[in-house]
């Protein structure tokens, strides 16, 4: 089914859904995708909804993910939302690397509390203050 990307300018992010079978070529021309759009404007973040995602990327894949994440997307705050443990260890580990490359990002289980994250990253949450 692969990634579908929609702009949310009210929230300041990109909301990128992965569905179904993926691998390392689709995440990352999923991620080109993005980073060339000119609606993702500077100040927004990315809110990554892969909780239906069948891609389980091992280290290698996961290595060159967060590599990819850092390089195109630096500066921008990131939420990674998945379903399961695995998965959620998987998003632990990549969201960890990029952190260390000075990106701040987060990996969640829980959609609302993601949004929370990444309103408060983005300064959206003391806007409505």
């Amino acid at each position: 089914m692969g990634y579908t990307i929609t702009i949310d300018a009210a929230r300041k992010r990109a909301v990128v859904r992965a569905e179904g079978h993926n691998d390392l070529a689709t995440s990352l021309a999923a991620m080109d995708e993005l980073a060339g759009r000119a609606d993702f404007v500077a100040g927004y973040g990315m809110l990554c909804d892969f909780r239906t995602n069948d891609y389980t990327p091992g280290t290698t894949d996961s290595t060159k993910l967060a590599e990819a994440y850092a390089s195109r997307f630096s500066g921008r705050p990131m939420v990674v939302v998945v379903s399961g443990l695995l998965h959620y260890g998987i998003a632990n580990m990549i969201t960890t690397i990029v952190r260390l490359r000075g990106m701040p990002v987060a990996a969640f289980r829980e959609i609302g509390e993601a949004e929370e994250w990444l309103d408060e990253a983005t300064g959206l949450r003391q806007a409505k203050r």
